[in-house]
């Protein structure tokens, strides 16, 4: 029978990082409070829960891989939110928002949670930042979370063949 990995929603003993954008904060702020709620519901401390500020979506890989690169945080979640207007702009900066998230992700160095928005409407970002469709906030933490704890089962008997 094939054995199973998967991480579990423990977040004790494990420091945070979130990388927000302050571009439409009204709505990210919510998000940044789903993923804070998200922590500690799963038994995180916010004492080790840092914030990290960018003006906008497009900072935040960059913001990202300057957290990453302190190697003080187990998982870092990005939010931010993204509206679309009337130019080609929205999907340029989502685009490549979400392209630097996912390279720095797949690099495995720290679990990260992706809760940046790409909605057409502030309706829908609304929605998506704590009324009928949930908190991606939330969500975003509730992954690097679940990530962070099944990371953590690559590095331990690692540490105990180094002994």
């Amino acid at each position: 029978m094939a054995k199973t990995h998967e991480g579990t929603l423990r977040a004790a003993g494990r420091k945070f990082a979130i990388v927000a954008s302050r571009f439409n904060d009204f709505i990210g702020d919510k998000l940044v409070d789903g993923a804070l709620e998200a922590i500690r519901r799963s038994g995180g401390n916010e004492d080790e829960v840092e914030i990290f500020r960018c003006p906008g979506a497009l900072e935040i890989p960059g913001l990202l891989r300057k957290v990453v690169d302190t190697g003080r945080f187990d998982a870092v979640v990005c939010v931010g939110v993204v509206i679309r207007g009337a130019t080609p702009h929205f999907d340029l900066v989502v685009g490549q928002a979400l392209s630097g998230v996912g390279q720095i992700a797949a690099a495995g160095q720290v679990a990260i949670g992706c809760g940046i928005l790409a909605c057409e409407t502030i309706e829908q970002a609304i929605e998506r930042a704590g009324t009928k469709a949930g908190n991606r906030g939330t969500d975003a933490a509730l992954a690097a979370i679940e990530m962070a704890d099944l990371y953590a089962t690559f590095a331990a008997p690692a540490a105990s063949r180094r002994r």
